[in-house]
């Protein structure tokens, strides 16, 4: 039975990026139980990958795989003793991420991996490439992902995406795993280049149909391109996508976020932003003026501030991509007058002599007193 590095690890370290690196491993002439006898744990139900007790790293067993049928899961695999390990790396998805590394420190490169790093080409291993629509998404985060070295995409390679946008099979692909791929788009930065590059291969549509009428102009304006370069979240990134919308005319973009949800079956915590944007930036933006106790109260409660104080600084740093020293005024007047907001307590009343309607009210005017009285 033998070990090797295989994928990230390797071309990230020769391209010189900083550890740490993600290892992955795949064992040559191993059994599941081999594995097993040492303490390794399978994991998933599909795919022969098995977690090493000591590192927590994922090893899985060589293995081929065969076509069967559309989609994501459409694949029959073979894991058996006797397949090699450029057997395994000819069903990786590009040639950069299909080098080897023995525990010697020896690399095994079949496809010529290293002479497209040197390159600076992304290229597909074999033509399995097209049965899986899932590498038209990881290709373009690959593009994302190593963009300071600006890679480009070989032409045959362009041609065999086109082929799988042709056939229609990126409507086939799982939700949740579409959406693993654009979080980790969301993680990284440079994001922005992952969209560009699926427009650019006519495969945008597709995939984000909540998104159909973007281009790549918009994906280049300066509010993504600040949330691409910064070391935001992926929540003020993905909803730097809605900011842009809004601060280009769309006055209401709640049906898109929920819709997309739907449609991805992300976690809430994206959702959460855009829509406490959409309920605050038309308060925000009126002229600093009419910043009144009201008015400031009524932006407060629209992200929900007072019991989320968190939230304000949620929506600052997202507004603040625009960088605008009207935004900065506005941000510091809010954020005293929630400090006064927050301030008064139910307990402040007289609950008795209040019906359980009038509490909330009175509250609020307490509030908007508070507020007023440190303007």
């Amino acid at each position: 039975m033998q070990t090797y590095l295989v994928g990230g690890a390797i071309r990230d370290r020769l391209l010189g990026l900083p550890a740490p690196y993600e290892k992955d491993w795949v064992v040559v002439n191993g059994t599941p139980d081999q594995l097993k006898s040492k303490g390794y744990k399978k994991v998933g139900k599909s795919f022969p990958v098995f977690i090493n007790p000591e590192t927590g790293e994922e090893h899985a067993l060589a293995r081929r795989e065969r076509k069967t049928s559309s989609g994501y899961h459409g694949f029959e695999f073979d894991a058996g003793p006797d397949i090699s390990l450029e057997e395994d790396l000819s069903r990786r998805d590009l040639t950069i991420n299909a080098i080897a590394e023995d525990e010697n420190g020896n690399l095994i490169d079949p496809y010529r991996g290293q002479d497209d790093l040197k390159n600076r080409v992304l290229r597909h291993v074999s033509e399995a490439f097209r049965e899986d629509p899932l590498r038209v998404l990881r290709i373009a985060r690959f593009k994302a992902k190593l963009s300071q070295f600006d890679f480009i995409i070989a032409d045959e390679t362009i041609n065999l995406v086109q082929k799988i946008v042709g056939s229609g099979e990126l409507s086939s692909l799982v939700p949740e795993r579409t959406w693993l791929e654009t979080e980790k788009v969301f993680k990284a930065d440079d994001f922005n280049e992952y969209f560009v590059t699926l427009i650019n291969l006519n495969a945008f549509n597709e995939i984000y149909q909540d998104l159909t009428d973007l281009d790549s102009e918009f994906f280049s304006s300066h509010l993504i391109l600040e949330a691409a370069r910064q070391e935001y979240t992926p929540e003020i990134r993905f909803a730097s996508i809605f900011y842009s919308l809004m601060k280009s005319g769309e006055k209401d973009i709640k049906n898109r976020v929920e819709s997309m949800q739907e449609n991805m079956r992300f976690a809430n915590s994206y959702k959460r932003l855009p829509l406490m944007l959409n309920n605050s930036l038309a308060l925000i933006e009126e002229d600093i003026s009419k910043f009144t106790a009201d008015h400031q109260l009524r932006i407060i409660e629209s992200i929900d501030a007072i019991r989320n104080p968190e939230n304000l600084d949620q929506i600052s740093k997202l507004i603040m991509l625009d960088h605008s020293s009207d935004y900065s005024k506005k941000i510091a007047i809010l954020q005293k007058s929630l400090d006064d907001a927050k301030n008064i307590k139910i307990n402040n009343l007289d609950e008795s002599k209040l019906a359980g309607n009038e509490i909330a009210k009175r509250i609020r005017e307490l509030r908007l007193k508070a507020i007023e009285s440190n303007q």
